[in-house]
C-alpha cells in the first residue's frame, strides 16, 4: 500500500476543512497508508483518527520528506489564515498535491500581510498574482480610493496563483472552480473531487429519524421546521430569510412555521435586532455553537433547509451535502458551484431586488411539494455523484494520474531557476524579489506560449 503525507486542520480548529479531513480520512485510508501530520504538540481531538492513523508532527517531515517516504503528499487549503498558515509555507518547499477548499484566497493573504502590517507583502502577491493591473488595484485600496478588495472582488483578484505554481496537482468540487482556474494556469493539472455527504440516510428511515431528533431537541412534531446551519455571517443573506419569513407570517401561507438558525452568529450581524423589529421572536430559534451530532440532529428535524451565499469566494459548501444527505429540500443562491446542482434537486434564487419574494414563492412551493418523492430523488442523487467512497476514489484516480504522467510545468521551470538563483548567490550575486517576481512572470509566459504548441 503506498503511503501519503497528509496536511490539514483539524479539530479542535473549528473549520469545514476539519470536518471534512475527519470524514474523508477513514475511506482514504482503504486505498492509502496516511501519515497525518499536525503543528507541533497539536492534540487531535477526534478519538478515531487520533487511535487509527499515524501521526506526526510538522518538525518530522523534512527529513521523511528527503527519505522520499511518500509516494504523494496531500495539502488542504483554505481561505482561513490562522488554520493554514503553516499548510502554506510546506506548499511553497514541498510541492504536492493541493486540495483548494475555496478558490479565492483573497482574505487569506491579507490576514497575512495587511493584519500584520505589511503592506509591501500585499502589493508583492498582488503583483505576483495579478501583475500591474493587481498592483494598481491594491494602492488604489491601500489610498484608501476603494474598499477591501476581499468583500467586493476577491473572484477578478483571487491571490492563488502562487499556490497553482507550486503544486503538483490541484483538486477542487466544482467545475466552476476548475474552470476559472484553468483560464489563470492551464499548465497545472486539476481535477474536481465533489465534497462528500458523510452520512446518506435509507429513504425509510426518513420519519423515523426526523420523530427521533425532533424529541430529543425538544421541538414540537407539529411545526414546520425550516433551518439554516452553520456559521451565520451577511453571506449567509439570513437577513433575507428573516424578511421572506415575515412576509410568510403575515399571509399565514405556512402554518405552525418554526425557523431554526443553527450554529454561532458573527457579533457583526445583528439578526437577533431584525427578528425583533419584525416580531418574529417566537418564530426564530438561535441555537448558538452546536457540535457535530445536533448539526445532523437539527438536519434531520427540518421539513426544509435554506443554504443561501452571496458574494461567494468561490467555495462550496460541505453543509449543502450533509443536507442532501439526510434528504432534505433545499433552498440555494443560483451562484458560482451552486449552480452546477440539479433544478428538480435544488431550489434556486437569485440574489439581489428580488431575493425576497423569490424566497416566499420558493419556501411555500417547498411547503406544498411532494416532499417524499423529493427526498427520494435527492437520496439517490447524492449516493450516486457524493459517497464518501466516490470521492476517496477520484482522490486515487487523481494522485496515480500525477504520478504516472508528471505534473505542473512550472515546477520543473521553478526548480531550475531557483536552483540558478542560488548558485548565483553563493558567488555573491544578489538577486532581490524584484528580479525574481520578474523571472516568475517570465516562466509562466514561456510555458503558456509552449502549452499552445503541443
Amino acid at each position: 500500500m503506498k503511503k501519503i503525507a497528509y496536511f490539514s486542520p483539524l479539530n479542535p480548529i473549528r473549520s469545514g476543512i476539519s470536518d471534512y479531513s475527519e470524514d474523508l480520512l477513514p475511506e482514504l485510508s482503504k486505498v492509502y497508508d496516511v501519515e497525518v501530520y499536525v503543528e507541533n504538540g497539536f492534540q487531535v481531538e477526534n478519538a478515531n483518527i487520533k487511535e487509527n492513523f499515524v501521526i506526526r508532527e510538522y518538525s518530522e517531515f523534512s527529513r521523511r520528506y528527503n527519505e522520499k517516504q511518500y509516494s504523494a503528499i496531500l495539502y488542504h487549503m483554505g481561505n482561513n489564515y490562522a488554520a493554514h498558515k503553516e499548510i502554506y509555507e510546506f506548499i511553497l518547499k514541498y510541492p504536492g498535491i493541493v486540495v483548494l477548499h475555496d478558490y479565492s484566497l483573497h482574505h487569506f493573504f491579507a490576514a497575512k500581510t495587511l493584519e500584520q502590517g505589511n503592506l509591501d507583502g500585499y502589493r508583492d502577491e498582488m503583483l505576483y498574482c495579478h501583475g500591474k493591473e493587481g498592483f494598481d488595484e491594491a494602492n488604489r485600496f491601500l489610498n484608501g480610493e476603494i474598499g477591501p478588495i476581499w468583500e467586493n472582488n476577491s473572484l477578478q483578484f483571487p491571490l492563488n496563483l502562487r499556490i497553482l505554481d507550486h503544486s503538483a496537482g490541484i483538486i477542487v468540487h466544482s467545475q466552476f472552480a476548475k474552470d476559472l482556474l484553468r483560464k489563470q494556469a492551464s499548465y497545472v493539472p486539476i481535477e474536481v473531487v465533489p465534497i462528500p455527504a458523510p452520512n446518506i440516510s435509507k429513504f425509510e428511515d426518513l420519519e423515523k429519524e426526523k420523530e427521533d431528533a425532533r424529541e430529543e431537541l425538544g421541538i414540537d412534531q407539529g411545526d414546520f421546521v425550516i433551518s439554516s446551519l452553520g456559521y451565520a455571517n451577511p453571506t449567509k443573506r439570513i437577513d433575507k430569510i428573516i424578511e421572506a419569513l415575515s412576509v410568510i407570517k403575515s399571509k399565514q401561507t405556512i402554518k405552525n412555521l418554526k425557523f431554526y438558525i443553527v450554529g454561532e452568529v458573527s457579533p457583526s450581524y445583528p439578526i437577533k435586532g431584525l427578528v425583533k423589529k419584525h416580531k418574529l421572536e417566537n418564530e426564530v430559534v438561535f441555537t448558538g455553537y452546536v457540535d457535530l451530532k445536533d448539526f445532523d440532529k437539527y438536519i434531520s428535524a427540518s421539513d426544509m433547509c435554506i443554504n443561501l451565499r452571496y458574494p461567494t469566494q468561490g467555495e462550496n459548501s460541505a453543509s449543502l451535502l450533509k443536507i442532501m444527505g439526510h434528504g432534505k429540500p433545499v433552498i440555494t443562491t443560483n451562484i458560482g458551484s451552486f449552480r452546477e446542482f440539479p433544478k428538480k434537486l435544488v431550489h434556486k434564487i437569485e440574489y439581489g431586488s428580488t431575493e425576497v419574494i423569490e424566497l416566499v414563492n420558493s419556501m411555500h412551493e417547498v411547503s406544498q411539494t411532494d416532499r417524499a418523492q423529493l427526498s427520494l430523488n435527492i437520496l439517490e442523487y447524492v449516493r450516486n455523484n457524493s459517497s464518501l467512497a466516490i470521492c476517496a476514489n477520484k482522490y486515487d484516480m487523481f494522485v496515480s494520474r500525477i504520478s504516472t504522467e508528471g505534473n505542473n510545468l512550472m515546477l520543473g521551470l521553478n526548480q531550475y531557476i531557483n536552483n540558478y538563483i542560488s548558485q548565483m548567490n553563493s558567488k555573491h550575486y544578489s538577486f532581490g524579489p524584484d528580479l525574481e517576481t520578474m523571472i516568475d512572470n517570465s516562466i509562466r509566459i514561456v510555458s503558456k506560449s509552449f502549452e499552445k504548441k503541443i
